[in-house]
């Protein structure tokens, strides 16, 4: 009995710390939009602006960054 709740007990910390260690899956979107949306010197063409990396991030962080093609 008491090896079956160490069992269970080993499960669930492990599988916490994998949750904590894995890398964010919105994050790993966030980049990828930026990556696709940069023209390949430094700065992102979007929503029919140019602007810095920079700038990208900071209009991303307010959700105001939306995946447009030209």
């Amino acid at each position: 009995m008491l090896g079956k709740i160490l069992k269970v007990t080993g499960r669930v910390t492990l599988a916490a710390i994998g949750a904590l260690l894995s890398p964010d899956d919105e994050n790993d979107k966030n980049k990828k939009q930026l990556d696709m949306l940069n023209d390949g010197m430094g700065n992102v063409i979007a929503d029919g602006e140019e602007m810095t990396m920079q700038e990208a991030k900071v209009v991303q962080a307010r959700g105001e960054l939306y995946d447009t093609y030209y």
